[in-house]
């Protein structure tokens, strides 16, 4: 989220990006206008109506039109049960990732000619990356066993935690603190320890300062403002006295990813903090080539991306009809990462969900432009095996564990 000065100096005030669903092969009214599209007929939940067609879910890019006509033609094969269904699902889901890196591996993006202006980028963009609304999950809606659970929330900004739904996995897309003072961090890991997640993912976000090392050893010329370089000291001392030079270690009951990879459940998660300088608070980075840098890092076919920007036209609109997301971002996702959901916040007017087609966006902000918490946690699901399932809720802190030593050896 952008920092409180700058939020009062550009006048923001709460509204939420609407975005009108494209034709494709979706359901219509009595009037025949086209319904949105339902959670459940997203791309994993694709009804047994749209598998019966001959249409191929993504027309948009030619070139992916044919592996994807084949990966949910193996997601129709009959199945007697549930957990059939689940069981081929599972059994595909490393063809899939494979096939999605193959037809990406050698896909090169370049910024884009416009990338200062992401208001005027989006509109040579637009009439190619198509926009889909995406009616949210219900969070009462059961659990199965056949099914992982994603609970989804962020720019809490220091506020206790809402009540969150049930779920297998919670994610944290940053600014859980207000600045990241280090009782600000500790207070928020005894929140996490009280959520009834068996894993919980978070990044962090440009409030989270004291993760970002540059921010702290920026010289003041670098930062430019005086409040921030007054935040910056403000933060050296609180660290100081506290006799730690980072307050990451205080999460200790969630796995902290910062450009880091991760396999639960045999869904590989990828989660990145950077987003477009605005405020010159942590990890800001200049729109362009240093952005794609850090863009460049997220792996091929990655099943969940988090990060806390959004990219470019999903989420990203705010009250004065600017567009703050990424168009670097937005390429590296639709046209060589391609992951099933991608997770974010910052932009507080943006919350909600959007389709292109085959990715799921969603925007989790939990405040509003005036920080109050007015926002649901968004659920969504992934099918597993069930039996991958189970071990992974059996043996919880050995798979934590594990994660945490292959994140030290990074």
């Amino acid at each position: 989220m952008l920092s409180p000065a700058m939020l009062k100096s550009m006048g923001r005030r709460t509204s939420r990006e609407v975005n009108l669903p494209l034709d494709g092969p979706r359901s219509r009214d009595s009037k025949g206008n086209l319904l949105p599209l339902l959670e459940e007929e997203e791309v994993i939940h694709y009804n047994g109506r749209r598998r019966a067609s001959n249409h191929s879910i993504l027309d948009f890019d030619g070139d992916t039109a044919v592996m994807l006509r084949g990966v949910f033609e193996q997601e129709a094969l009959p199945s007697r049960s549930g957990n059939r269904r689940a069981s081929v699902i599972a059994m595909n889901a490393k063809q899939d990732r494979e096939r999605r890196g193959s037809l990406t591996a050698n896909v090169k993006i370049q910024p884009h000619q416009y990338t200062e202006d992401p208001t005027v980028a989006w509109e040579m963009l637009k009439a190619k990356r198509p926009v889909k609304r995406v009616i949210q999950m219900k969070p009462e809606t059961p659990i199965r066993v056949d099914h992982v659970r994603f609970v989804c929330i962020g720019c809490t900004h220091g506020q206790p935690l809402p009540a969150l739904p049930d779920g297998d996995v919670l994610i944290v897309t940053g600014d859980f603190t207000s600045c990241g003072l280090p009782k600000e961090v500790k207070n928020f890991n005894a929140q996490l320890a009280s959520t009834r997640h068996a894993y919980r993912i978070l990044i962090a976000g440009n409030h989270e300062c004291t993760f970002d090392e540059s921010f702290l050893k920026s010289q003041k010329r670098d930062i430019g403002e005086a409040k921030e370089e007054a935040l910056k000291q403000a933060l050296l001392s609180a660290l100081h006295s506290a006799k730690m030079q980072t307050p990451k270690q205080l999460i200790t009951n969630g796995i902290y990813l910062q450009d880091d990879l991760i396999e639960l459940f045999g869904i590989t998660i990828y989660g990145t903090p950077w987003q477009p300088r605005v405020d010159n608070w942590a990890f800001n980075l200049p729109r362009g080539q240093a952005l794609l840098d850090k863009w460049n890092q997220i792996p091929t076919g990655v099943d969940v991306l988090i990060t806390h920007t959004p990219p470019l036209g999903h989420g990203d609109l705010m009250a004065n009809g600017q567009r703050m997301g990424c168009v670097e971002l937005l390429n590296t996702v639709a046209k060589r990462v391609k992951p099933k959901y991608h997770v974010y916040g910052h932009i507080h007017e943006g919350y909600g969900c959007s389709s292109d087609g085959y990715t799921k966006f969603i925007n989790c902000c939990a405040t509003d432009a005036n920080l109050d918490l007015v926002n649901n946690p968004v659920i969504f699901d992934i099918p597993v095996h069930p039996t991958t399932k189970q071990y992974y809720l059996n043996n919880i802190k050995k798979i934590t564990k594990r994660v945490a030593k292959e994140l030290e050896k990074k």
